[in-house]
């Protein structure tokens, strides 16, 4: 009776090891797809902040000053600064190094690339004037 009472519980205990595998499994596939996800937003989240420093972007900065904790710790002074943050070359090739479409450009004589250039150019001036 003895052993027999030992078997079973080798055998559930075998039988949980095996649900656990398969449930390691489909947790495995559900989070693979979840990184999948997560790592095209993340790729995103780069390629827009990667455009935005290579394009420059403008920004507030704020300082505020504050009295010392005996005079009660209000806030005396509070300055808020509009920057520009110029454009950044090595990002902006960056950007194009991983948006880049295979042959795009490679194809494309010297006019046409100096045509493209002063297309490009033209729509930069515009964009500026318009902010």
């Amino acid at each position: 009776m003895a052993n027999n009472i030992i078997q079973k519980s080798e055998i559930k205990s075998a039988d949980k090891v095996a649900n656990t595998k398969k449930i390691t499994k489909k947790v495995k596939v559900v989070n693979a797809g979840r990184q999948r996800e997560n790592a095209k937003v993340d790729r995103d989240i780069v390629l827009n902040t990667l455009y935005k420093k290579g394009v420059g972007y403008n920004t507030k900065e704020i300082v505020e000053e504050y009295a010392s904790d005996e005079k009660g710790g209000e806030m005396i002074k509070r300055k808020v600064t509009k920057k520009r943050v110029p454009p950044d070359i090595s990002a902006l090739k960056t950007y194009l190094e991983y948006t880049k479409v295979e042959n795009e450009f490679d194809s494309m004589t010297d006019t046409q690339l100096e045509i493209e250039k002063t297309r490009l150019l033209k729509l930069l001036k515009a964009e500026e004037e318009n902010k």
